[in-house]
């Protein structure tokens, strides 16, 4: 099979690899690189494809006030681009998408992968789960964004860690990436770590941060 990793995409569940390969044949698809940095598509573009991407990866990103970007997601083989929205009218890219590294993506015509639709039920199906999950998803970036402090998000971070009820947490990201994550400058974020640090709420070493009060820390992010 040409493109084995998808195999284990959420849009193809359920079909033998030959099966895949089969259905693909019978559209117009391509594949196309993406050098690292690259602007895939912009916010507010006109979406006419179903675009997976078979390797590397790519970011969703928005524009913020002050002329800050903020990432939504990153989005890894064999994850699709905006599918979600993907049959809406006049659908258009939510968030600017760029390459994080070299990427391959396939692409289908958006009227190719309708017909496909209605040949197979179990890509029907699908597209549905993938859809009531991704508006879960959102529904959580959302919340998450609503907490108006730089505490008020780290706090909700860390408490969602495995290990949380325990007290005692791994960060899985660089604090630079972490600040990318929520929206802020590095500095801005390693002061709030600090502050919570001084009052009492958590202590950090290096990546692993202990939670002193977790009453204190969700008070920060109560909405």
């Amino acid at each position: 099979m040409r493109f084995p990793v998808l195999n284990d995409s959420t849009l193809f569940r359920g079909l033998s690899e030959a099966e895949i390969e089969n259905l693909l044949e019978g559209t117009g698809y391509r594949v196309r690189f993406f050098p690292s940095g690259t602007m895939i598509a912009l916010a507010g573009e006109e979406i006419h494809s179903l675009m997976i991407v078979l390797s590397g990866s790519v970011r969703g990103e928005m524009s913020a006030l002050a002329g800050r970007t903020i990432k939504i997601e990153d989005i890894n083989p064999p994850q699709a681009l905006a599918s979600a929205v993907l049959f809406g009218s006049g659908a258009r890219y939510p968030v600017t998408v760029v390459a994080n590294i070299d990427s391959e993506l396939l692409i289908i015509n958006k009227e190719d992968y309708l017909t496909l639709m209605i040949g197979d039920r179990r890509l029907l199906s699908n597209y549905l789960t993938f859809i009531c999950n991704k508006a879960q998803f959102l529904s959580g970036r959302l919340r998450f964004h609503s907490f108006h402090t730089i505490k008020g998000k780290f706090a909700h971070y860390i408490s969602a860690l495995p290990g949380a009820a325990m007290g005692r947490v791994i960060i899985d990201r660089t604090q630079q990436e972490l600040a990318e994550y929520f929206g802020v400058t590095r500095p801005s974020l390693a002061r709030a770590i600090g502050e919570m640090e001084h009052d009492g709420l958590i202590a950090v070493d290096r990546r692993e941060v202990r939670l002193k009060d977790m009453k204190g820390l969700s008070r920060l992010y109560e909405v």
